[in-house]
């Protein structure tokens, strides 16, 4: 089995450029369980925009992971979330099952680099992600190669 080196986590397209852009570096996501997570520092996390391109758009490095409520996160890192105030209340408020008390998985990225242009994904990506394995990031990095030189 080859060695998971991260994640591939669904964005949606409209915030793509918050977190490539404009530098907000805090990823929140709300996760089934949090015992059995197998990523940890140093591993990547792959964007896939959601809502319509469904390509793989850039990555980050993991330099922290935690589990807050969204006041803690709010509290602790104001402007560097990726969602605004109002939209992390939204996303948690989404499914019937959360609380503002419900800590959700947060990760502070660095290293943050958009890909000159989106690379179709293998497959949809759902809500959970999927981890990512060393051959599925070479392989990823091979069609970003050939996807540049094809536009150049």
């Amino acid at each position: 089995m080859n060695k998971i080196i991260g994640v591939v986590y669904p964005i949606p397209l409209p915030l793509v450029d918050r977190l490539f852009v404009a530098h907000r570096n805090v990823f929140v996501k709300y996760v089934a369980r949090t015992t059995n997570l197998r990523i940890t520092r140093k591993h990547k996390v792959v964007f896939y925009a959601s809502h319509g391109s469904k390509e793989v758009v850039g990555e980050g490095i993991i330099e922290a992971i935690e589990f807050l409520t969204p006041e803690e996160v709010l509290e602790k890192y104001k402007d560097k979330v990726f969602l605004n105030k109002n939209e992390l209340m939204e996303y948690t408020q989404r499914q019937p099952g959360r609380t503002p008390s419900k800590k959700m998985l947060t990760l502070t990225l660095s290293k943050l680099r958009r890909y000159p242009c989106g690379i179709k994904y293998e497959k949809p990506i759902t809500m959970a992600g999927e981890y990512l394995t060393e051959e599925k990031y070479n392989a990823l990095l091979q069609r970003v190669s050939k996807e540049n030189l094809l536009r150049t």
